[in-house]
């Protein structure tokens, strides 16, 4: 073989060699953008996966709420009722007492047992304890109204729904939280009507009045407002907490997203409430910079259909 037949088989190779590792370069960018691509799908699927079973628990916790509250409902309801005849038999038999005593026909001594300490003492406290009673089970059942209502999130259907009841609900249920953190000036200035889910809207008002309770300094305000606005529906809930950072505002409907230490939050919060309201309900949940706190307001509008106010909310 002559020197010109090695310098050929050289170059030629030299030449395969270049194409080999030009394709393998190429081969192995493909690999890399393939699997960026593949773990970006990945940490999709795995993220719906996460909202899948926030969204799923929440139903549990719904009808977990609701079945508890059912439960309760029957002996609530024979426990008022029989304490109502009773409170009818107290009075009846303190009326018949009353007379007795007031009968001059009937003698000092027939009396006697009547006017003992113990008889004047049973017969004063009774009607109060029985009230006492009767108000302490009625409240009782409001907490098991609110709880039924809070849970009827297992329906797509939208119905006329009153939003100052759906945020009263919400408060109901929240209210210890509420009294021990903050200051509440709620102000639902009339009766506003709108096509949703009652159950889904409580989980919105119940995250954003929980995400305001949480940031905002203790015993600070929280103001929570409805009014009719050229006929959409406008609830603000604001805090004077430190507000949203300027650098994460266009992250915080993201899902997954949160500022809090790892473990103390999953980020679904926000997004969730975004999607019951935008997609669910065809309205609009955004951050705004004129509430009547000093931190953040988060501004609920519905564009669904609206009956104007009647009468005023009490």
């Amino acid at each position: 073989m002559t020197d010109s037949d090695y310098l050929i088989a050289y170059k030629r190779e030299k030449a395969a060699r270049l194409t080999s590792e030009k394709l393998l370069e190429a081969v192995t960018r493909e690999v890399y953008f393939k699997n960026a691509e593949l773990e970006r799908v990945n940490q999709e699927f795995r993220e719906q996966q996460q909202a899948l079973i926030q969204q799923e628990k929440m139903a549990s916790v719904g009808s977990l709420a609701s079945g508890i509250a059912h439960e309760i409902n029957n002996p609530l309801g024979y426990s008022l009722s029989n304490l109502s005849v009773l409170s009818e038999y107290i009075h009846e038999l303190v009326t018949a007492i009353q007379t007795v005593r007031d009968d001059s026909s009937v003698t000092d001594a027939a009396k006697a047992p009547l006017n003992s300490d113990a008889v004047i003492e049973v017969l004063e406290d009774m009607p109060d304890l029985v009230v006492e009673s009767l108000d302490g089970l009625q409240a009782v059942k409001q907490i098991v109204t609110d709880l039924r209502g809070f849970a009827r999130t297992n329906t797509a259907e939208l119905t006329d729904t009153n939003v100052n009841d759906c945020l009263t609900t919400t408060m109901n249920v929240l209210a210890s939280e509420l009294k021990r953190k903050v200051v509440l000036h709620d102000d639902l200035q009339s009766t506003l009507i709108i096509e949703a889910n009652s159950g889904k809207l409580n989980q919105v008002f119940a995250n954003l009045i929980l995400n305001a309770v949480h940031i905002s300094p203790s015993q600070g305000n929280l103001y929570i407002t409805t009014r009719d606005d050229s006929n959409q529906v406008v609830i603000d809930i604001s805090d004077d907490g430190a507000g949203v950072p300027e650098e994460i505002k266009a992250e915080i409907f993201t899902p997954f997203f949160t500022t809090k230490p790892v473990g103390e939050g999953t980020g679904l919060g926000l997004s969730i409430a975004y999607a019951i309201i935008v997609d669910d309900h065809q309205g609009a949940l955004e951050l705004v910079d004129d509430g009547p706190g000093s931190g953040a307001t988060f501004r609920t509008v519905s564009y669904t259909h609206l009956t104007l106010p009647t009468t005023p909310y009490v």
